[in-house]
């Protein structure tokens, strides 16, 4: 431990280390961006997608459930990119995309039936929705 001396040069004391603190996190969820589950939470949701698009079973449906994926893929790239450290433009820029995708997502999520009829991708992708509907509710 390193010690501090007295202005008198006769005695030591120990030199206060300050303690390890945290960043700040503001109100809008910037920590929750920053969290490695609410990445996994996308790439599930991206890679439940991908599945749903490939048993969907018109060509509307796809377009619908690739414009989505589209959107998680923008959000993924964008989250690993820019890590959203303190940077409050590039958090505020993607908390549209966020809710523009969320919006998206709540549709799917609703018309899952006729999406697909296989009851396991239908489940994995409300599952998905469900997760990062979870994490992000906090950014509305």
């Amino acid at each position: 431990m390193t010690r501090a001396k007295s202005s008198r040069g006769k005695a030591t004391i120990p030199a206060i280390k300050p303690a390890f603190m945290s960043p700040p996190t503001d109100n809008n969820g910037a920590a929750v961006l920053t969290d490695p589950n609410t990445i996994n939470a996308y790439k599930s949701l991206y890679d439940a997608l991908g599945n749903a698009y490939w048993k969907a079973t018109d060509i509307d449906t796809k377009d619908t459930i690739q414009a989505a994926r589209d959107n998680i893929y923008e959000i993924l790239t964008d989250l690993n990119v820019a890590k959203l450290e303190e940077n409050t433009e590039q958090f505020s820029a993607l908390k549209q995309k966020i809710d523009d995708s969320n919006t998206t997502l709540s549709g799917i999520k609703d018309k899952i039936d006729d999406i697909t009829k296989d009851l396991s991708t239908a489940a994995s992708v409300v599952a998905a929705i469900a997760k990062v509907a979870s994490i992000t509710s906090v950014l509305s």
